[in-house]
């Protein structure tokens, strides 16, 4: 039969400055400079590969046409139905039926409008930080949001964390 060996607990080793760099706690001080007191992370800019940099300005590039054209479309079929006269309520119920559908789809349009600008500042918005070396950096933590993220929602501001941190926060707020 064998003697069970007992363990001792290993000699401490001195620490290079290469292993401490790596237990250093790497969370990024909050910062409050003019944000109303509410605590922001300092965002460090970490580059990616220009490779991987170059399909993120593409498929941005791509997302700013389609939503441009997509803008363009939606001028033109509100300008055609600017043009249409709004129907004579005199009196009649169907009329007052039909003005309000079309009320009521000219402000479906307007929000859907409204939409795809907000989308088009976020995809600039992603493309200003390209040009400053801070794309794919999160707003939230600091840390970098994953690239399958990143090919997903392209403009993505935060990483999954912070943004269900936003969503849930969101939801209790309502």
């Amino acid at each position: 039969m064998r003697a069970k060996r007992s363990r001792k607990p290993a000699p401490p080793r001195d620490r290079t400055a290469r292993s401490r760099s790596r237990s250093v706690d790497r969370r990024i001080p909050p910062s409050t400079d003019g944000d109303g007191g509410r605590a922001r992370p300092v965002i460090r800019a970490r580059r990616a590969s220009p490779v991987r940099m170059d399909e993120f300005m593409r498929l941005l590039m791509d997302e700013r046409k389609r939503l441009r054209d997509e803008l363009s479309e939606m001028e033109e079929h509100q300008v055609k139905n600017e043009e249409k006269p709004v129907a004579d309520v005199a009196g009649y119920d169907d009329d007052l039926v039909d003005v309000a559908t079309e009320t009521f789809e000219r402000e479906k349009e307007l929000a859907l409008e409204s939409s795809v600008q907000g989308m088009l500042e976020m995809v600039e918005g992603a493309l200003q930080k390209i040009r400053e070396g801070t794309y794919g950096i999160c707003e939230g933590c600091g840390n970098p949001i994953d690239g399958n993220r990143l090919r997903a929602i392209p403009y993505a501001r935060l990483c999954i964390r912070c943004k269900e941190k936003e969503e849930r926060t969101r939801i209790v707020a309502r």
